[in-house]
């Protein structure tokens, strides 16, 4: 009875922490929006992609990863569009639009959460965020932007962290090149999200 009163309270834990710490990020994008390095960072979807694959990674299910991740991009977007109301700005536009990012969001933080999984299917789980980041990160070639170059430190530091093996990070190179492509040359990001990200 202990164990199990005590594994609630740290999933209620974790999700105030996801939470709060959406709702920190949120608040600090709006803050800092268009003022210098850190502003581009945090407003930047390369952070977001980061910390939601890591909270997907370290929840205790998959299930949870998604509800986790999920109320992290509820933070984020209800944190955003209270600095927009306390600013006396309009806050009509896009909650919808975002309200399906988050949900997207927690679909991939499931995915993201079976990246612990051996071989074939961990490595391609895996991969996903990596690709997002890669595919977010492109265009620093032509732009040396410093948000883009945070993105592709990020996709490279969870190519570290979500890979258990040498094994597993080997096995996640054809995904992410795939991923990475297929994200690339279909120009997905501007046909989801419009280019306004």
């Amino acid at each position: 009875m202990k164990k199990s009163n005590s594994k609630k309270k740290d999933n209620i834990i974790f999700m105030l922490f996801c939470l709060v710490l959406g709702m920190l990020m949120g608040w600090i994008s709006k803050d800092l929006a268009g003022s210098g390095v850190i502003g581009a960072i945090i407003s930047n979807i390369g952070i977001w992609v980061f910390v939601s694959s890591l909270i997907a990674a370290y929840s205790p299910e998959a299930v949870r990863a998604a509800l986790h991740v999920f109320i992290y991009f509820v933070g984020v977007i209800g944190a955003y569009y209270a600095h927009l109301f306390a600013l006396g700005m309009n806050m009509t536009g896009n909650v919808l639009y975002w309200l399906v990012f988050a949900a997207i969001g927690a679909l991939i933080g499931f995915i993201v959460w079976h990246s612990g999984d051996k071989e074939w299917l961990g490595a391609g789980c895996a991969a996903v965020p990596i690709s997002l980041l890669l595919a977010e990160g492109y265009p620093i070639y032509h732009s040396l932007s410093i948000s883009l170059g945070f993105d592709i430190v990020c996709a490279v530091l969870l190519y570290i962290l979500l890979a258990p093996s040498k094994n597993q990070k080997l096995m996640m190179l054809p995904y992410i090149i795939v991923f990475t492509f297929a994200l690339v040359y279909f120009d997905v990001f501007s046909k989801i999200f419009g280019g306004w990200i």
